[in-house]
C-alpha cells in the first residue's frame, strides 16, 4: 500500500528512524498502528469510571502494595460488559 503522508508525518516518521529508534519507516508506522489498535481496543472512560479505577488502585495498594494490571484491567472489561447499552 502506498500512502501519501503530510509532510510533517513524514518528518516525524523519518526522524524516528535517523534516532535509531526505528529500523525502517514502515516499522515506525507499525508501531503507530499496534498503538491505535491497544487504544481503541482500552477505550474510552465512561463518567465516573476513571475514578473508580483509581481509587481500586489505591486500596489495591493499601492493601498488598502492588496493583495487578491485568486483573484490573479484565475487572473493568467484566464491568463493562456488564453495563446495559455498552458494548465491547
Amino acid at each position: 500500500m502506498n500512502v501519501p503522508l503530510r509532510p510533517d508525518i513524514e518528518a516525524f516518521v523519518d526522524e524516528k528512524v535517523r534516532s535509531g529508534q526505528y529500523a525502517t519507516r514502515e516499522d515506525v508506522i507499525r508501531a503507530g498502528l499496534v498503538a491505535l489498535r491497544q487504544h481503541e481496543s482500552f477505550g474510552d472512560f465512561i463518567p465516573g469510571e476513571l475514578d473508580e479505577l483509581i481509587a481500586e488502585g489505591e486500596r489495591s495498594i493499601d492493601g498488598s502494595a502492588t496493583l495487578d494490571a491485568e486483573e484490573a484491567l479484565h475487572a473493568r472489561r467484566a464491568g463493562r460488559n456488564r453495563e446495559p447499552g455498552k458494548s465491547r
